[in-house]
């Protein structure tokens, strides 16, 4: 998340620019000042427009192009100083791209002529750039051997910018490699420099600590620090209204943070209020890390309140946002770890478990892929050094030879000790699952009785009512056939409310223990629903479905049987509800290699027809659906009613 923080920093940083330096520059128009350029002469004034240009194309497919424009110009009139900003300008395009040797190339390439021009505010911008790069492609230790040695430039500079900076690089260092301790000695040595510097570089250093502090969840520090930056944006965009929408993203951290902070505390409506006012902050433009905190933070708002479904809703929401951006995936392990809180406040442990599985797995892998970059990065520094010294006097061999010994028996050491850490935490898990399996069985052995209990009452009465009627048939002579046929009728209903249940549990029970037999055949899925819609509306001629979809023709490979009756089932209801009027919705589309389908207003979904026969068909469509690789999710209540949501895979797996 630090990355994140920094990628937005940067982008503010050059609106700064634009806004401080060339305030005026903005508004006038971009043709117009593509014009003075084709006519002004190849001299200063020249340099000046296109720069003027490259910051106004900021954010465009022409930014690029714009700076490629002003670097051959700088070139062609020898010109040091819109060299170094044209080269500048290349290495934040790249890596706001991720196109680290791209960043590499350009930051090399400018550094020595900003060093040999003393200009440190551009020198130390850039090695910021550099070092970062480093921290990001997996290069930490060195990136933290680079950031120290900015630290020591600019101390002997007296150049507090460059110091602030160094700092940041140290802090995004030590947050990647989770080294937690140090990373808060440098955040307090940076915050020491706040009365020499200026706003960007307070709020900058005032977001990081923000951020540590929620990922250590210090919501007293968190506080304090929220706080704080938000006064210092505030008072900044009161002096300098035009840095509003460039600092609209800042914003839009600051109160998903103060959403954290109420909800952990519990207050609830001031919770309320930042939702709301975070909403306002929000464009099309928006940081995609900042609108994963935002949903993540909504998610553990409505948990906290018990909205469970509406929680998971905007939890789901954040995985697919962090899913896109998260290169290596340790903020989608976070949120998917949160998704399964959800779930275990929830009580459906046996959700839960694999959703914490996964995630644990995942960090874990991570944690290991550091480590091993880490000791193979100490390794690589140690024997470059190593040759180093061999090339120089005979007696600092043997201090390499000293210098690895310690290193090897410090990496053993730190093996030795995350082993016996692994061990540890696998025996605390093995424990956990252990009581956790044990609870899981016994809730299970409970919902069997229940189940049990119940269906034993579901089949008693419709039998009760064959054995009844069947019995005065047989022994009452003189019912007339009126009251016979009346008598007929009832006994065929309940026969047949007696031969469903019995089919469900049947199938239930084969679909639990994963012996059910299908016979997969290729079949048009779009003409499978029209089929299913008609023979609703043969069962119930009161029905009124109104079906969509975007799709043509779509042969797939199913059991048709199956998924036909599954189809039928969220269109209709058994008796006595199976003539009763009702619009249905029915939309069928494709996202990706997924067939997803909406019924809207379906009886099955509908809480008013709770029972045993319209649980046991939502539990066999769940796990039909579950065997060929889809979903299937009931939502009671939705402002379209009560909704079944379910997929289906274009392709099987083997």
């Amino acid at each position: 998340m630090m990355r994140s923080i920094f990628f937005v920093l940067l982008f503010i940083f050059l609106k700064a620019t634009c806004c401080f330096a060339n305030a005026t520059a903005i508004l006038i128009n971009k043709d117009s000042l593509q014009k003075r350029v084709s006519i002004l002469p190849h001299d200063t004034a020249r340099l000046k427009v296109m720069e003027k240009l490259v910051l106004i194309n900021q954010g465009t497919f022409d930014y690029l192009k714009s700076i490629q424009t002003m670097f051959k110009e700088a070139q062609s009139q020898k010109n040091d100083i819109y060299i170094c900003k044209s080269a500048f300008f290349e290495a934040v395009y790249y890596y706001n791209n991720n196109q680290a040797d791209s960043v590499y190339k350009w930051a090399y390439y400018l550094m020595p002529i900003a060093e040999r021009l003393q200009n440190w505010h551009l020198l130390f911008s850039t090695q910021n750039i550099l070092i970062n790069t480093y921290t990001y492609n997996g290069k930490y230790e060195f990136a933290i051997n680079e950031a120290m040695k900015m630290q020591e430039k600019a101390e002997a500079l007296k150049n507090i910018k460059g110091e602030a900076e160094a700092y940041q690089c140290l802090i995004n260092a030590y947050d990647e490699t989770n080294r937690k301790i140090e990373e808060k000695k440098v955040l307090l040595k940076a915050y020491r420099l706040f009365p020499k510097l200026t706003y960007e570089d307070k709020i900058n250093i005032l977001n990081q600590y923000t951020e540590y502090c929620r990922s250590v969840n210090d919501n007293q520090g968190l506080k304090k620090y929220l706080d704080e930056n938000t006064n210092l944006v505030k008072r900044m965009l009161k002096e300098q209204p035009d840095m509003n929408e460039a600092y609209s993203d800042v914003l839009l951290y600051l109160e998903v943070c103060y959403i954290y902070y109420y909800t952990n505390i519990a207050k609830i409506d001031s919770a309320q209020l930042h939702i709301n006012k975070a909403k306002t902050y929000i464009t099309p433009q928006s940081y995609a890390p900042y609108l994963g905190m935002y949903q993540d933070a909504r998610a553990k708002y409505y948990s906290y309140q018990k909205k469970y479904s509406i929680a998971l809703t905007y939890a789901d929401s954040a995985l697919n946002i962090v899913q896109e951006y998260d290169d290596n995936k340790m903020d989608y392990a976070k949120q998917l770890i949160s998704k399964a809180n959800i779930y275990q406040e929830m009580g459906e442990y046996s959700k839960a478990l694999p959703i914490y599985k996964r995630a644990h797995e995942l960090q874990d892998s991570i944690t290991e892929a550091i480590s091993a970059m880490q000791l193979k990065e100490i390794k690589s520094m140690n024997h470059f050094d190593r040759l180093i010294w061999e090339e120089g006097k005979i007696k600092n061999r043997i201090q390499i030879i000293v210098l690895l010994t310690i290193i090897i028996a410090l990496i053993l050491c730190i093996s030795y000790m995350r082993r016996i850490k692994r061990i540890r935490k696998a025996l605390k898990i093995s424990e956990q699952e252990t009581l956790l399996a044990t609870q899981q069985s016994k809730e299970a052995n409970e919902t069997k009785t229940r189940f049990l209990s119940n269906i034993s009452h579901a089949i008693r009465v419709p039998l009760n009512s064959v054995v009844g009627f069947c019995q005065i048939l047989a022994t009452e002579t003189d019912i007339d056939e009126t009251t016979r046929i009346e008598y007929s009728d009832i006994i065929q209903q309940n026969t047949e409310k007696l031969m469903r249940l019995v089919n469900n549990v049947l199938a239930l029970s084969r679909l639990e223990a994963n012996m059910m037999k299908y016979q997969l055949s290729d079949y048009d899925i779009i003409q499978l629903c029209k089929d299913a819609i008609a023979i609703a509306q043969m069962q119930n001629p009161n029905l009124h479905i109104k079906f969509q979809s975007n799709m043509g023709q779509r042969v797939i490979q199913m059991d048709c049987s199956w998924m036909l009756k599954l189809i039928v089932s969220t269109l209709t209801s058994p008796p006595p509800y199976s003539i009763e009027k009702r619009e249905i919705n029915f939309k069928a589309d494709k996202s990706g290699e997924i067939f997803c389908f909406k019924v809207c207003n379906s009886f099955l979904a509908d809480s008013r027809y709770e029972g045993q026969e319209r649980s046991m068909q939502n539990d066999i469509n769940e796990l039909l659906l579950k065997h060929f690789g889809g979903t299937y999710q009931v939502i009671s209540e939705t402002e379209e009613g009560p909704v079944i949501l379910f997929t289906y895979p274009e392709n099987l797996s083997e």
